[in-house]
């Protein structure tokens, strides 16, 4: 029997890199809930993006797994994506979840990357090995102390208490440190091993955003932080939400 990582591996390799919509029965649940919220709602509105993606120009190049990180936990399977897309980068990071070996629903969030030097911090660049032997469900149970002590009241007093002496944060624009944002509401959270994935909706002002934390943990404290956001329009291409 498949693992869920991989028939969600063999659906991106033949559905969103081959463009292939004659599998899109084997893959998708007939009733497929979109959340990105570009993208029509159910199988429909997949087959529409694919039709759309087959109208570009293909890469002159050979393309590189988009694909840093991808960690599952239950029916929930998380993807971290650094994709070329139009001459640009694009941070991406997509959940599933999954119904009866299909994929039955989808949110994400994407927002560009600044192009660097090859071994500086990035949006995605860092450790990638997922400890098996990690205790994750002690590690949620430390995510959500760290939301409840520092990010939801936004008080860095205990900072040190979460962090190791070594951590390093990918997010340049609004790190875990700033604490600028209000988090309104923690929606899911999955975990493998030493890798613990936030879904999250936070407010700048009066905008909402949608955003995704991950985290690295080390020693029982956190050792690196990535995020992706992204604004949640006031319209959207289905009446499901973000979250």
């Amino acid at each position: 029997m498949k693992s869920n990582k991989t028939i969600v591996l063999e659906c991106y390799r033949k559905i969103i890199r081959d463009l292939d919509l004659s599998v899109i029965d084997q893959y998708i649940h007939d009733d497929y809930i979109q959340h990105s919220p570009s993208v029509k709602n159910g199988k429909a509105g997949i087959v529409e993006m694919l039709m759309f993606l087959k109208t570009l120009p293909k890469p002159t190049v050979q393309q590189v797994s988009p694909i840093i990180r991808l960690i599952a936990e239950g029916d929930y399977v998380a993807i971290h994506l650094n994709v070329a897309f139009m001459g640009k980068h694009i941070v991406v990071i997509d959940m599933y979840r999954l119904q009866n070996g299909k994929l039955a629903e989808h949110w994400d969030a994407s927002e560009g990357q600044t192009i660097t030097n090859e071994g500086l911090i990035t949006m995605t660049n860092g450790s990638s090995v997922i400890e098996d032997s990690a205790d994750a469900e002690a590690n949620k149970n430390l995510i959500t102390g760290f939301y409840e002590e520092v990010l939801k009241p936004k008080n860095l007093k205990y900072i040190d208490k979460w962090l190791t002496p070594g951590f390093i944060e990918h997010d340049m624009k609004k790190g875990i440190l700033v604490c600028n944002n209000q988090i309104k509401k923690i929606h899911k959270m999955i975990a493998e091993g030493n890798f613990v994935l936030t879904h999250s909706e936070y407010m700048e002002g009066e905008t909402a955003f949608a955003n995704f934390d991950l985290f690295k943990l080390e020693d029982d404290k956190i050792a690196e932080h990535w995020s992706v956001s992204q604004q949640v329009p006031s319209t959207m291409a289905h009446g499901n939400g973000m979250f």
